[in-house]
């Protein structure tokens, strides 16, 4: 028997077996956690006006329910925001303000029965006018009832592009309530720093899509059998 292949010794092909193995794995485990399972587009078939009640998702995991992505009473939908969805906020200065006033957007991800989610990443572009309300936090609740601010501080949009900005996508994989969840999720987006909420420059939102279809609003993570 050749020494090379004598029970217990790892040879070169082995040893490179396995490093592929391991490779294949890696990169297969990084692709399924970057997996994008919910996400809104707002130019196609026909582009939205920005002051629609609710947009249901447009890209939806087949073992998830449809999302709809909404507005708190504290948004009101007078301006319109072509390709994108937004409303204007009230005057908060702070995040417990805009808690108080219902000053959010939200949308669930619903597992359907027998799988549950993980989630990873939150990436939305958002769009801000000069008066409007510009500091923002995402947050989560597993009951719909408490919600839970992500991250470690409140973020701002300063640019004021006509089109809207990407944002830093939002960490959601180091957070264990989080992760493996079979019941509803549901994420909220509060807004508050307004100067006003008189006039037209005060809108807030999500948007622009770009006219190919862009997505605006996109949640990753992974969907698997219980």
């Amino acid at each position: 028997m050749r020494k090379d292949l004598t029970f217990g010794q790892t040879t070169p092909f082995k040893s490179n077996f396995l490093r592929a193995i391991i490779l294949i794995g890696f990169v297969c485990f990084a692709n399924t956690a970057k997996a994008q399972i919910l996400a809104w587009q707002f130019a196609l078939p026909q582009p939205t006006k920005g002051v629609e009640a609710s947009i249901s998702s447009t890209t939806t995991n087949e073992f998830l329910e449809t999302s709809t992505l909404t507005r708190g009473k504290g948004i009101v939908p007078k301006q319109g925001n072509s390709r994108g969805f937004s409303g204007n906020f009230g005057v908060d200065e702070s995040f417990e303000d805009a808690q108080k006033s219902n000053a959010y957007f939200q949308f669930e991800v619903k597992p359907k029965k027998g799988y549950e989610v993980s989630l990873s990443s939150l990436k939305a572009t958002l769009r801000r006018q000069e008066q409007s309300a510009h500091i923002y936090r995402w947050t989560y609740s597993l009951d719909g009832k408490k919600f839970i601010k992500i991250g470690n501080e409140d973020l701002k949009v300063i640019n004021v592009s006509n089109n809207g900005v990407p944002q830093p996508a939002i960490d959601l994989i180091s957070i264990k309530e989080l992760q493996k969840v079979s019941k509803t999720i549901t994420l909220r987006l509060y807004a508050w720093g307004g100067l006003t909420n008189e006039g037209k420059a005060i809108a807030f939102g999500f948007g622009k899509s770009d006219t190919k279809g862009s997505n605006a609003l996109t949640l990753d993570g992974t969907v698997t059998k219980k």
